[in-house]
This record gives structure tokens, C-alpha cells and sequence, in this order.
């Protein structure tokens, strides 16, 4: 009886073994923006981290737009994916940008940072304010990024504008509304100052970006379309030499998301990966100079927490 005690206990204990070693030869997906997105650099520098900290097999995967690759984490083709506050709210509960489409399956792993964006335009144009832009051609429809139709909609908004009040150019995702910027073809592109295609363009054409007039009644209407959208500034530095003054932006929180699926050992050594690798973080990306592991389970990001990562983040003493 002892021997076969001892038999079972080892056989036990080589299967727990074996189940750990798959976890961690898993690979691990992160849906997010197309190549050249500030998004897809997050992707890749947290993958990386992930892949060299955690023992787990990671990559970033570039899609069209968030409402491609979201759904994709909530039906567990995706282990995780990049996201906004904004657009993980609207994810859960089906509304917004998902309207009619729940995600239930959807829990965040990370607070990365705050998220900032506004209206990038030629340095040389006479757009000062968002209200220049009527009667212009400006990108519309935004047809697989939802949420930047959301966001500019929500900035035309606060200015008493909507989108009647210019000339839309259709167009599917930021990366063609900058490329349309830089032919001509249309007067601004919203997005992230921080985009590898930022510099692209302002290499080919010159660009600077709006500032925003961030006052408190602006911003009561901006949440009535984007919830938990803030403003925020954005400060000269080297790595973005078209920002020359105190830029005020939009800001939200910036996740990374994982499925219900994803087993709470990947979660937690994901979790715990990131939290300790802030340096290797920046040389992937200089955005995570933004960076606070102290932050990364802020409450108010739209969904729960994956109970793997609330797991580390309550023994690291974060929560």
C-alpha cells in the first residue's frame, strides 16, 4: 500500500509537471493595431517581456481594428489584446462601438498608462482648434476602428460640432486617414503621438498636433459619447520633435486585456512579468516610460480584473 501511495503521489506529481510545462509552452496571442500603431509597439514590447520573463511563448498579431480583435478574446481565439478603457467598457456591455454585441468574456490583466491622442495636422496648415476644420475633408467612418469614429465624434461634440459639419473621406482605420494626410486628401488624422507612423509622416510632409481647449464643461460633454476619457498633456520631448509646447491631448486608460479562458497561472506570471520588467518595457517602446507598476490594477477600467492577475497584484501588495 505504501509503495502504491508513492507510486500515485509521483505519477501525481509528474502530471502536475507536465500540465505546468504546457501552460508555459503555450503560445500566447495579443491582438492589437496594425504594424506601425503605437498600439502594435505596446503589443510587441509587452509580448517580448512576457515571452523572455514568463517562460511563455508570446507575440503580438496586428489586425484592422479593435473591433476585429477584441470579439476574437472574447471567444477565445485570442489569448489577449491591447484596449482602451473606453472601447472595453462598450466591449462588455454591448454598447457604443459593440452595440447588440456583449463580450462577457472579456477581464483586464494590466493598467498599462494613459492613453493620449488628438489632431494631427501639417505643420504648415493654418488649423489651430478643432473648429477649423469645418467644411474640410477630414477621414470618416472608420469602418474596422470603431472607436476613433467614437472619439473624434466625441471631440467634434464638445465643440458643438458633429460630423454634418465636414466633408467626410471614408476611410477604414487611422493608419489610411494619416496616409490620406500625407497625399493631401484629407486636412487632419487623430491618433497617438507616439505611432511609429507619426514619425513616417512627419518625415515625409512635417506635422504638428492641435491642443485641445480642456476645460471642465468640454469635458462633461466629451463623456457623454467616450466614458472615462480625460484630458491630458503631452510635453516636448526628443522622440516626438513635432510636439513643440505643452500639448493638451485626450487620455484613457490603456489596458492589456486577457479571455475568461486564459488559465490563472498565465495570467499571473504574465501579470507578474510586466510588473517587474518596467526597463525592459521602455527598450521595447518608449511609451512605457509612462509606465507605474504601483498602477496596474487602477479600479474603473470599464471590466474585472483576471482573478490569475488580481492573484499577484493583491501578493505584490498593489491592491
Amino acid at each position: 500500500m505504501t509503495y502504491l501511495r508513492k507510486t500515485i503521489a509521483v505519477a501525481a506529481l509528474a502530471g502536475a509537471t507536465a500540465f505546468s510545462g504546457a501552460a508555459i509552452a503555450q503560445t500566447v496571442s495579443i491582438g492589437t493595431l496594425p504594424q506601425g500603431s503605437l498600439a502594435y509597439g505596446i503589443a510587441s514590447a509587452a509580448a517580448k517581456v512576457i515571452s523572455d520573463k514568463a517562460g511563455l511563448t508570446t507575440r503580438a498579431v496586428g489586425f484592422g481594428g479593435s473591433n476585429i480583435f477584441i470579439p476574437q478574446v472574447n471567444q477565445g481565439r485570442l489569448e489577449m489584446s491591447t484596449a482602451n478603457a473606453v472601447e472595453a467598457h462598450f466591449a462588455k456591455d454591448g454598447t457604443g462601438t459593440f452595440e447588440g454585441r456583449k463580450n462577457p468574456n472579456l477581464r483586464a490583466l494590466a493598467r498599462l498608462f494613459a492613453f493620449q491622442t488628438s489632431y494631427m495636422v501639417k505643420k504648415e496648415s493654418p488649423f489651430q482648434k478643432i473648429t477649423d476644420f469645418k467644411g474640410k475633408d477630414f477621414p470618416s467612418g472608420f469602418t474596422s476602428q470603431k472607436i476613433v469614429e467614437v472619439l473624434v465624434r466625441a471631440t467634434f461634440a464638445m465643440e458643438g460640432m458633429s460630423w454634418k459639419d465636414v466633408k467626410g473621406v471614408p476611410v477604414p482605420n487611422f493608419v489610411r486617414g494619416t496616409d490620406e494626410l500625407v497625399s493631401g486628401k484629407v486636412v487632419a488624422s487623430f491618433l497617438a503621438p507616439g505611432s511609429a507612423i507619426v514619425r513616417k509622416a512627419n518625415a515625409a510632409v512635417k506635422v504638428r498636433f492641435l491642443s485641445l481647449d480642456g476645460t471642465p464643461e468640454k469635458l462633461a460633454k466629451m463623456r457623454t459619447i467616450a466614458p472615462g476619457a480625460f484630458f491630458t498633456t503631452v510635453n516636448p520631448s526628443k522622440r516626438m520633435p513635432y510636439i513643440e509646447k505643452p500639448t493638451t491631448m485626450v487620455g484613457f486608460d490603456y489596458l492589456l486585456l486577457a479571455g475568461t479562458h486564459v488559465s490563472d497561472e498565465i495570467a499571473y506570471k504574465s501579470a507578474k512579468a510586466l510588473h517587474e520588467s518596467k526597463k525592459e518595457l521602455i527598450a521595447g517602446h518608449g511609451v512605457f516610460r509612462r509606465f507605474q507598476p504601483k498602477q496596474m490594477a487602477k479600479p474603473g477600467v470599464g471590466v474585472d480584473y483576471h482573478p490569475g492577475a488580481m492573484k499577484f497584484y493583491k501578493e505584490a501588495g498593489i491592491l
